[in-house]
Parts: C-alpha cells; sequence; structure tokens
C-alpha cells in the first residue's frame, strides 16, 4: 500500500474531528485513483472506506486513515485486501468461457 497516515494535516487537526470511535459501513472501487482522503486530506485512493461517528456523521478515506480511526489498521487493511479478492474472483467469472452442452 503506498497510502501513508500523515499526522497532523487535515481533519486530524481540527478540534471537534472526533479520532477514535469510528466504524467502516462500506467500501467502494473508483476504479482509479481520484477521491481525496477526507480525513488527512492528502491522500488521493481509489478504495474508499465510508467511515461513521455517531458524534459526527460520515467521511471518505483510505485505508490508512480508516484504520487509524478505528484503531484497527491490520483490520482494514484485511477488509480492503477481502474486498479487492471479491472484486477480482466477480470479474474473472465474467470473462469464463460458457458453453452450452445440448
Amino acid at each position: 500500500m503506498s497510502e501513508e497516515h500523515i499526522p497532523g494535516t487535515g481533519k486530524w487537526r481540527e478540534p471537534g474531528v472526533p479520532h477514535k470511535g469510528w466504524q467502516c459501513i462500506g467500501i467502494e472501487d473508483l476504479e482509479e485513483p481520484c477521491h481525496l482522503c477526507q480525513m488527512c486530506e492528502v491522500q488521493i485512493v481509489r478504495y474508499v472506506h465510508t467511515m461513521l461517528h455517531p458524534d459526527y456523521g460520515e467521511l471518505e478515506v483510505g485505508c490508512i486513515c480508516a484504520g487509524h480511526m478505528e484503531q484497527d489498521l491490520i483490520g482494514a487493511r484485511l477488509r480492503e485486501t477481502s474486498f479487492k479478492q471479491r472484486l477480482s474472483r466477480r470479474m474473472n467469472w465474467l470473462r469464463c468461457r460458457w458453453r452450452v452442452h445440448t
């Protein structure tokens, strides 16, 4: 993963933005790196983790910021890896050469 956690940038510095207690409610593939992480406001990401905090709302962030926000960096990386594998299996299944047996 080329994405890095950049402490002290973006919303990490803003008072009132919680740093802990977030929950991932979804992940999306934008098919190319085109989304600016809403937490660090530095990294351009392809796989967007939608994070929810009961006292703040939703933010769309990259994998590393998501891991720090939920205090489980390994879990965030595993979630993204699993998501990528599901996408790959789906694309490979669609490319299968199907034969009709009569």
